[in-house]
């Protein structure tokens, strides 16, 4: 399976309590895939529980969206995944400009 920066996948991400199937942003590059066979990604959700931490996705931001709903990138929920943690690929994918804000939106949440 090949991860790319910028995909959106399914992935039973863990929020607190347990693992719950959520979209995720695939954040890091593919040379970390390449060479150690891991990801890191970003949680993606419909809900906005801590405005300063996130990141509005809007349809327009996605390539080939799955749906007109607005979104948010979590952006201090990044882990680490396989690729056998991903239940689904979507074919969906950031735009440029937009990673680029998400990027630093996690940048600026987790390191100041």
């Amino acid at each position: 399976m090949n991860i790319c920066q910028r995909d959106i996948v399914e992935i039973a991400f863990y929020t607190g309590n347990k693992q719950e199937p959520h979209p995720a942003l695939v954040i890091s590059k593919e040379d970390i895939f390449e060479a150690e066979g891991f990801f890191y990604a970003v949680l993606l959700s419909t809900k906005n529980v801590f405005p300063e931490y996130t990141f509005e996705i809007t349809p327009d931001m996605i390539n080939k969206p799955k749906n007109n709903r607005n979104g948010f990138a979590v952006c201090h929920m990044v882990q680490q995944f396989y690729p056998e943690d991903v239940i689904t690929r979507t074919g969906a994918s950031l735009k440029i400009e937009t990673f680029a804000k998400v990027v630093a939106k996690v940048k600026d949440v987790i390191f100041g």
